[in-house]
């Protein structure tokens, strides 16, 4: 348990005395969001792992970000990176045939509600294809019912299609036995043919095809959950407030024989998730336990949420009995704080209540508190002035003579939160309204002139409009040396900024008129996208490759000063003088008259000092210069002299060049950067992924105007120094190592996954088009619940790279969200503020808000 915070600790220690127990193997962590219950959750299973073989660790969570988010801390634990490591099927009927790796004696399962237990969620039943397959490749053990469930998915099949058209190549990782064993349990035939039990069961009026494959989508899951390869040992249910008919079901108050015979086969998956021969310790974790609600997002108890914690007390003892000792407690405290009387009869008796509820809560769960241990506010909280003005009043009255009587009720929320909602109200019942009503007054658009909508002027003042949100990165936390031009630290710069609202249509809103004021205006249609910079062309290629490769030697020629009163100009000056000692050492001498290109001296003293070295980088040079005539490194002869201004323009190359300064964070975290793949690597980042960024053309203004240089490389390795770019790096590899347990190449591909190769498109209206897209990097909105893939080739989830990209030093400056689906996901690494776009429907909300970005993390001390 090194690392954990003592608050972790303890709570670790009372977990593991519960799960080694003889009672129920059941636990509530409470802690306060962004106190790390992962962590503790990881702790847990190291601590279970102690007493066995192998530990199968199932985690469920709400939704594929936060498994994005948090698998890593649960992969740690076999010793794998991540990236190598093989997760298995995400459908637990597909699992058996294909496990998740083990390492270290773990082997890791992550799931959601979709993806767990068949039949759960709402909607079609029929799974996937490669489900049905199974069951398709099942049915040839059963000749009597086979023709009959054929039939049944010919005939659906004339409508749309066969679901059972296809069989797998086998039934891999099943047993027969095992199989048999669920059909029996499923379809309630303990004895007798469950061949006949089941035809006789599909014949009935009710049951069709999708019915039965729901049905034996429900056996396979069975079956796996019994199998000892994948028999959970520590069920992990994150988040569990999201989806907590989990472990208390809804009564069943219908006589439909289907829906009855639906709940009875979940609670037999539920069983043998939770319960069985030998139950899992079953870890649940909510900083919201008492505002329970079903996987519908219906709530359990919406009036009395005090009832939701009587009833998850009952879950955590396994005993009726325990369930009634707690509410009869809380109801005792509640009449404790009602006492009549003195303060200090009124004190004694809440005292001794809450001594009697807290004496049997304890031993269930575990709950910690900022509050208890920090007296003063966590935040700054600021007010800033809004001021209306005329123009946005004409937008209101022209959105609430629109609305009419139907939504007038609604306008002045929806004016008020939805900035230029003629434009942006998109999927709004009104908006068919908006698109047949007269054009607004005014559009936006062109980017000129002042936002008619109050809090919006007032968001660009707090983040610092384009100044500032067309940074390519965030100054340091620490600056390594006085940092100048716009990250100059003589003024304090805004940060990273998180927004939230409660309507969904304001995250879109804000994002794209802001996007559109940052890149100038709305493009005309049929404008050509302005090119990146920083691309390879030409006959010479060779300085842009120079400044993103790696040098195995030249790099760590010399370590930057860190002094943060020093200036630019004398950390060069005392990089000139490590390199000019470094050269010694290795034979160069400084006799030379000569000024060559910076990259060709560079070249060749790399191949003078260390051959195996530079053909490596040759050869990665080779690959990367692709069909241009530009020279092979391999003809560059060495070099063992240079001049004195050669020497001056390989330190400053050295000390600013990206590439140089990814092999100097690489090997001070550890990453290993002998072999031709692991340079290749490092080289792969800054290549193809940070030069693509750094040549985005909303940095050229900015990042020219604070250069002498006229040339766009060499007033990006100006801003670099400036903007303490390899400080930046340095704790962003920190932050990944030490709060995302990446380690070795790892870190730098979690490095590569937070930049955004591609922007979010936003949908807007001007004039009579509704269907124009603006990109939008610097100011991004974020859908918890967006599903979609980041890129074809990437896989991600879109929603997961904005919540990297936001954790990191880069774009995006401003993420708006809304707090629904938000519950588990962390922004805290580099965001500086919350803005509440307006108030949040209740206190919960706001809790989730303000924790979702809490810097100073586990008992403040992670910075």
């Amino acid at each position: 348990m090194t690392g954990l915070a003592k608050f972790q600790k303890r709570t670790v220690e009372v977990a593991l005395e519960r799960f080694n127990g003889k009672g129920p193997r059941r636990f509530l962590v409470a802690d306060e969001v962004g106190l790390g219950k992962t962590i503790i959750a990881r702790s847990v299973a190291e601590g279970l792992r102690k007493e066995r073989r192998r530990l199968n660790v199932l985690y469920l969570c709400p939704s594929l970000e936060i498994v994005g988010q948090n698998r890593s801390k649960f992969v740690s634990l076999t010793g794998i990176a991540e990236q190598d490591y093989a997760t298995g099927e995400d459908r637990l009927t597909l699992v058996p045939g294909a496990l998740p790796d083990e390492g270290n004696g773990y082997r890791i399962f992550t799931f959601t509600p979709e993806t767990s237990l068949p039949g759960w969620k709402p909607g079609p039943r029929t799974g996937r294809k490669a489900e049905r397959a199974l069951i398709r490749t099942l049915l040839e053990r059963y000749d009597a019912l086979r023709p009959i469930v054929l039939r049944m998915d010919r005939e659906h099949g004339k409508a749309t299609r066969c679901l059972l058209d296809e069989c797998a190549a086998g039934l891999e990782g099943y047993t027969f036995a095992a199989i048999e064993r669920a059909l029996r349990d499923v379809f309630d035939c303990p004895t007798g043919s469950v061949e006949k039990a089941v035809v006789a069961w599909v014949q009935r009026a009710d049951v069709n095809i999708g019915e039965f494959i729901g049905r034996f989508r429900a056996v396979l899951a069975l079956t796996a959950l019994r199998l000892p390869a994948v028999r959970p040992d520590l069920v992990v249910l994150d988040e569990f407030h999201r989806y907590a008919d989990l472990i208390l079901p809804k009564p069943v108050e219908t006589r439909d024989p289907l829906r009855v015979e639906r709940a009875r086969v979940h609670r037999l998956l539920v069983d043998a998730l939770l319960g069985g021969e030998k139950p899992p310790a079953v870890l649940l974790l909510s900083a919201t336990p008492y505002r329970l609600r079903r996987l519908s997002g219906e709530e359990m108890h919406p009036v009395e949420h005090y009832r939701a914690l009587v009833d998850l007390a009952g879950f955590l003892a396994d005993d009726a009995s325990c369930r009634d000792q707690v509410e009869t407690a809380m109801r005792d405290y509640h009449d404790a704080l009602r006492t009549p009387g003195s303060p200090q009869d009124v004190r004694s008796a809440v005292t001794d209540a809450k001594t009697r509820l807290e004496a049997l809560l304890m031993p269930l769960m575990a709950r910690t508190e900022r509050a208890l241990v920090h007296k003063e506010d966590l935040f700054e909280r600021e007010m800033p002035k809004v001021e209306v003005e005329a123009a946005d009043l004409k937008l209101f009255k022209h959105l609430a003579q629109i609305c009419g009587s139907q939504f007038a009720g609604w306008a002045p929320q929806m004016w008020s939160s939805i900035p230029y909602p003629a434009q942006t109200l998109h999927g709004y019942a009104v908006w068919k309204s908006i698109c047949a009503a007269k054009a607004p007054p005014f559009e936006a658009g062109s980017g000129r002139g002042r936002l008619a909508h109050p809090q919006l002027r007032s968001l660009v003042g707090i983040t610092g409009g384009a100044l500032q949100l067309n940074l390519p990165w965030q100054p340091p936390t620490v600056g390594w040396w006085r940092l100048e031009g716009p990250w100059s630290s003589g003024k304090p710069l805004p940060g990273k900024t998180l927004l939230f609202s409660r309507w969904r249509g304001a995250p879109t809103s804000i994002s794209a008129l802001l996007s559109i004021d940052l890149m100038g205006g709305i493009k005309l249609p049929g404008t050509k996208a302005t090119p990146p910079l920083l691309r390879p062309g030409g006959t010479e290629s060779g300085a842009l490759v120079a400044l993103f490769m790696p040098w195995p030697t030249l790099a760590h020629a010399i370590e930057p000063l860190k002094e943060a009163s020093r200036t630019i100009v004398a950390v060069k000056r005392d990089a000139e003088r490590q390199l000019q000692s470094f050269l010694e050492r290795h034979g160069v001498s400084f006799t030379g008259k000569e000024k060559r290109p910076t990259w060709i001296v560079a070249c060749g003293i790399e191949r003078q000092i260390s051959r195996p070295g530079f053909n490596r980088i040759a050869a990665i040079a080779l690959s990367a210069r692709g069909s241009s005539k530009s020279r092979d490194w391999k003809s560059i002869e060495p070099v063992s002299t240079i001049s004195r201004s050669e020497l001056a323009a390989l330190a400053s190359h050295l000390l600013s060049a990206p590439g140089s300064i990814i092999a100097r964070c690489a090997r001070r975290h550890d990453v290993p950067q002998e072999e031709k793949g692991e340079v290749a690597q490092a080289f792969d980042i800054g290549w193809n992924r940070l030069r693509g960024y750094l040549g985005h053309r909303a940095f050229v203004e900015l990042i020219l105007q604070s250069s002498r240089r006229t040339r766009y490389p060499d007033a990006m390795c100006d801003a670099i120094l400036k903007g303490g770019f390899e400080a930046v790096l340095d704790e962003q590899m920190t932050l990944l190592g030490q709060l995302g347990d990446a380690s070795g190449l790892d870190i730098l591909e979690q490095l590569s996954n937070c930049l955004l190769d591609r922007p979010s498109l936003v949908q807007f209206r001007r004039g009579k088009n509704s269907k124009l897209r603006i990109p939008a990097q610097a100011v991004t909105p974020f859908a918890g619940r967006d599903q979609g893939k980041a890129g074809k080739k990437s896989g991600r989830l879109r929603s997961d790279t904005l919540r990297r990209a936001f954790n990191s030093p880069f774009w995006p400056h401003v993420l708006c969200t809304t707090s629904v689906g938000q519950e588990g996901l962390d922004f805290h690494q580099w965001c500086r503020r919350i803005v509440h776009w307006d108030l949040p429907g209740d206190p919960v909300d706001f809790e989730q808000r303000d924790e979702r970005e809490h810097v100073n993390r586990w008992e403040f001390g992670a910075f």
